[in-house]
């Protein structure tokens, strides 16, 4: 754990989809990922900087991001010069991603954490990377009143959905006209659909991050499931063509809005609250 005294007093964050209350005071943060932003702001700890700020605003949305949150620069390659200056207590860094763990511990320390492996397990990793920001950041507190709002947010929709269940859904992200990305096993879109009661249509192979890419063949064999698009949904030169016209299994579909893909708990606990949104609309 890294030694550091309390600097200010932060302004309250909304926590997931249901509400929250304000946390206090924590360390000089940096970090690059969107999905360990999630959770830093779970626990109440607003970054000082933030990889791709202005991007997570709009493709990650909750929990709301500070405008005064620095924004330094891609994530995949931050800009470490401005970091440097900012004199981080602390860098918070995904697996596998970005500028090497040597390069950032020579600014400060640097705390490696992992969501999604080649093991699938994304929610257990972030309940193990929640434990671990929380106590790196002087938070390890408020981790279980973050996963206590979790359920309640789950259970919310849960309730909302009861009457819901015997349909599956089948979750795509349109990469074009002609491809999808579906997610299953190894997704927290997964394990957000198994906690509030439904039935995922898709229980085919996936690759580490919890999808596949399937032709727009294959997806019209899910008829009788509901499709969920995530936004910005079908593209709309296919939406308006004859082939989709002419597949039952894309006569209901119903649009969310955004939803990080690669996101953390509150990107799960969103997903379930805007599907929920969606299916009760649809009716």
């Amino acid at each position: 754990m890294v030694n550091w005294t309390r600097r200010s007093v932060l302004t309250a964050t909304s926590l997931l989809v249901g509400g929250a209350r304000a946390y206090a005071s924590g360390p000089r943060v940096v970090v690059l990922d969107w999905a360990l932003t999630e959770l830093a702001l779970l626990l109440g700890v607003t970054p000082a900087a933030v990889a791709e700020a202005p991007y997570y605003r709009t493709r990650v949305a909750t929990p709301q991001l500070p405008t005064a949150v620095v924004d330094v620069g891609l994530r995949a390659q931050p800009n470490l010069a401005l970091i440097a200056s900012l004199r981080p207590d602390l860098i918070v860094r995904l697996r596998h991603y970005g500028p090497p763990q040597a390069r950032l511990e020579a600014i400060a320390p640097t705390l490696e954490l992992a969501i999604y492996e080649a093991d699938r397990r994304p929610y257990d990793r972030s309940l193990q990377a929640l434990a671990r920001l929380g106590d790196a950041c002087g938070a390890a507190a408020e981790a279980p009143a973050v996963l206590a709002r979790l359920d309640v947010t789950l259970a919310r929709a849960s309730a909302r959905l009861a009457a819901h269940g015997e349909r599956p859904v089948l979750i795509a992200n349109f990469a074009d006209d002609r491809r999808a990305d579906v997610f299953g096993k190894g997704s927290l879109f997964q394990t957000a659909v198994e906690r509030i009661g439904l039935t995922n249509a898709y229980a085919g192979p996936t690759n580490m991050w919890g999808f596949a890419t399937l032709g727009l063949d294959r997806l019209a064999r899910f008829e009788g499931a509901r499709l969920v698009a995530l936004s910005p949904g079908p593209p709309v030169s296919l939406a308006r063509s004859a082939l989709w016209r002419a597949m039952p299994a894309f006569h209901d579909v119903v649009t969310l809005p955004p939803v990080w893909v690669y996101g953390g708990l509150a990107s799960m606990a969103r997903f379930a609250t805007l599907l929920a949104d969606a299916i009760e609309s649809a009716r």
